[in-house]
This record gives C-alpha cells, structure tokens and sequence, in this order.
C-alpha cells in the first residue's frame, strides 16, 4: 500500500511516506511554521519514493489534540489532497500513536504528553496496551494523583520533558526519545484504522479536548 502519513499537532512536524517495501521518514522541529513547510517537506519524502501523489492509497494525520492551528493545517492538507486524488483518509489520535511506542512491550504506566499551555497538559494514560483513561486537560498537580504511588510511568511525547519537571518522584521515567517524530506510529494506527473503520467522514474534525481561547471568549460575552 502506497501511504503517507503526518503529524502537525506540535512544532516537531514528522511525515512519514511507504510504498510498503521502502519507506522514508522526515522530521523537523520548525516551531509550528507548517503552513510554510508541510507542502514542500511532503513532496520531498514522496519524490524519495518515486511516489507522485496520484499513486497514493491512503492518507493519514495526527486527529489531536495538539496545537489547535497545526491540527487544522494538517487535516485541511490530508482532506484537500486525499479529495483532490480520490483517495481515503483517516485521522488517529496523536496521544494512541505516542503511547504505541511502549504499550506493546511493557506493563507499566504510559502517559504521552502534549503541552495543552497555562501549566497544563494533554494526556491520556495506558496501561500496557490498555488505554484506561479518557483523553485528558490536566494540571501537574491532578496528573500525579493519577498514578499509584508504588507503579512507574513512562513519560513519553514532545513535551514529556516539560511535565517531568513537575514530578520529583523516581516513579516517573522520562523516555530518552520523547521528542522523535510521531508519522510512522501514526502510519501502523491508520492501517489498522482504516482496515477496521473505513475512511474518515467528511464532516470529521480534529479531537481538540478543550475549547480554544476564542470559543471560550465568544461564550462569556
């Protein structure tokens, strides 16, 4: 299956291309400049394939949450294109495909970490290949509280760094690759998707958790 994969949810951009037998994966920290860079970046990765973007199967993003401009350019592109070359989509959730690094391999605690900004987090937990909480917004304070004092937890995802600052325990263990981009996760999740679900509908939209600053200002007035 010839596919491409891409995450825009945070500043490190990752995108990912196969043909099945080759693949080829690129990622740039470009702090959020992706309506500059993904059109561009994505011709390069399928030009290394010999791809053009009508021999395309299947295209995949990153459904959030995320930053709430990089996940509407990501999806814009995946729909425009998937539309333009009659071709199916499906968007997966960024924090499944962080947490797929680990939930396969190991029984403890897995927390994927976006920051959600205002000292907050997106996240969501796993407990091997089981997720068991919903898709969080959540303060330090409340994530600690999360986690059994006597069971570790892999911080994993851009901004695991950033939490781990909050949390003095021993308990909580950063992933030394936290911050390795996320389209090849993305890719394996939007196969399986796609192969269980179909398609994306048209109407989908990004999983966003919380509403943005202007949602929230336009419901106080």
């Amino acid at each position: 299956m010839n596919l491409l994969a891409i995450d825009t949810s945070t500043e490190v951009l990752s995108i990912f291309g196969s043909t099945g037998s080759k693949t080829m994966e690129l990622t740039r920290d470009i702090d959020l400049r992706h309506s500059e860079q993904l059109i561009p970046l994505v011709d390069w990765v399928l030009g290394q394939l010999s791809l053009r973007p009508k021999d395309l199967n299947l295209v995949i993003t990153a459904g959030g949450p995320g930053s709430f401009t990089g996940l509407r350019i990501g999806m814009a592109f995946a729909k425009g294109l998937a539309g333009g070359i009659g071709c199916p989509y499906v968007s997966v959730s960024i924090l499944d495909a962080y947490a797929t690094r680990f939930s396969l391999v190991c029984n403890s605690f897995i927390a994927p970490i976006i920051d959600a900004k205002k000292q907050r987090f997106y996240t969501a937990l796993w407990k091997g290949p089981q997720r068991v909480s919903e898709y969080l917004d959540i303060p330090p304070k409340e994530f600690r509280l999360l986690i059994p004092r006597d069971q570790s937890c892999i911080l994993t995802g851009p901004h695991a760094h950033l939490l781990k600052t909050h949390l003095s325990e021993d308990t909580f263990l950063l992933d030394p690759s936290y911050r390795c981009g996320a389209a090849p996760l993305l890719a394996k999740l939007g196969i399986e998707k796609f192969q269980l679900e179909g398609p994306a509908r048209d109407d989908e939209g990004p999983l966003y958790v919380r509403k943005s600053d202007a949602e929230i200002a336009k419901n106080e007035l």
